[in-house]
């Protein structure tokens, strides 16, 4: 079980593969669940693999995406290869404007309801 509380500490996802690293900005636990999350200096751009390959790994329920666009919730979907396999994978992305990175626990706890 996950503690209930935000921890404090930031902690980063890091894999290191032979051919290609994968790295996330922040993964955090809040509401029971482990959040990854990733930061985006501008508009929603680029292609989110570093973000898919934990979501393949690990069993999240959802991800979160800052950036400077509007808020919104996506399905995404997307295969990334594990083992030279590849995997389908599906999440919902919420994408949140920087400016509500303080408001992150009511928007979690707003979305699990």
């Amino acid at each position: 079980m996950l503690a209930e509380t935000p921890n404090r500490e930031l902690t980063y996802w890091l894999r290191e593969g032979r051919s290609s690293n994968a790295e996330l900005d922040f993964v955090i636990a809040l509401e029971g669940n482990l959040i990854p999350i990733e930061v985006k200096s501008g508009a929603t751009t680029g292609s989110l693999k570093s973000l898919h390959q934990f979501m393949g790994s690990i069993q999240a329920t959802f991800a979160i995406r800052f950036d400077t666009s509007l808020p919104t919730v996506n399905q995404l979907n997307a295969v990334i290869h594990i083992n030279k396999q590849r995997k389908p994978i599906s999440y919902p992305l919420i994408s949140l404007s920087l400016y509500l990175v303080e408001q992150l626990s009511e928007v979690v706890k707003s979305y699990l309801e």
